[in-house]
Order: C-alpha cells, then structure tokens, then sequence
C-alpha cells in the first residue's frame, strides 16, 4: 500500500520497538476515549516477545519510513484458536485503510500458523473498530465487561466448512 507519505511496510515487533509501541497504545486510547489509569491491564505491551511471539502468537507494526502507523498481535490461546489484540492506529492515519490493511496481514499469519479461528473484544463505544471487524465478517458473540468497560465479544472462523480461506476483504 503506497500513501503520499511513502510506503507502507509490515514487520514483526522486535525490542527495539517497545518505547514507539507503548506510544502509539497511549495516543490511540486516548484518542479513542479508552485510556485508562496504567495498570497491570498493559503488561501484555511491556512483554511482547513473551506473550505474543514466543507462545506462537504475532505482533506486527505498519511503518510508513521511521513512523509507527499501526500495530495489532495476535496472541495464541490454543492450538487452533487465535485472539486478535492491541489493534491501533495511529489517530493522524485513520481512515486510510490502515486497520483494514493490518487486519488482512494478521489474518494471514494467523492461517500461516495453523489457527482456525480469531477472537477478539474491543469496547461499546469503539464505532470504528466495530465496524472494521463486522465488514471483515467477524460475528458478535456476546456483550460484557472487561476492566471497566462494556465490550463486545466477536469471533471469525478462517475456513469454511470446505477449508477455504475467509480472510478480511
């Protein structure tokens, strides 16, 4: 995906990253009026490697030159289950296609690594979010609460019954 400001370019979180994804958690939550008092609720972005990566889970960044536009893990629950978390675009970025585009490549390196199906939550008043994941054909599950506030529980299946592959359009 090319923008005027360059091209976009999807890569695997390393070390060096945490200072620029702690960053871009912070201005999205508080853009999106979600930010809560820092708490053990985060400790997932302070640990990267060992809650997402190592366990067989993701966690990719969308860089356009040396800025952090986006990020969203992927983090394994078991062996064929997936949850989709920390997906964040940067509030200067949105509506560019940027979540839209991040989604289809964490779908794919959810097939990749042999999931079946994503998981995921995000809150009540997250308009945008939600409809990112219902036109990617995620399914609400059910509603309720997560440290304080009131969520909706979606999942998507990545193969039909047939094993074709139902990737975010």
């Amino acid at each position: 995906m090319s923008t005027s400001q360059g091209e976009v370019i999807f890569r695997r979180f390393e070390l060096g990253d945490a200072d620029d994804v702690w960053h871009l958690h912070r201005a999205a939550s508080d853009d999106g009026g979600v930010r809560g008092p820092e708490g053990t609720w985060e400790d997932d972005l302070r640990n990267i490697v060992e809650v997402y990566i190592k366990p067989g889970g993701d966690f990719l960044l969308a860089h356009i030159g040396s800025q952090l536009v986006a990020m969203g893990g992927l983090k394994a629950v078991d062996a064929d289950v997936a949850q989709l978390k920390r997906m964040r675009v940067d509030p200067a970025f949105r509506r560019r296609g940027f979540g839209r585009r991040l989604l289809r490549e964490l779908e794919s390196r959810a097939v990749a690594a042999g999931f079946k199906r994503i998981v995921l939550d995000t809150t009540m008043i997250q308009l945008g979010a939600q409809r990112l994941y219902e036109a990617a054909d995620y399914v609400r599950c059910r509603e309720g609460t997560l440290h304080g506030y009131a969520v909706i529980f979606y999942e998507k299946r990545l193969a039909d019954e047939a094993g074709a592959l139902q990737l975010a359009k």
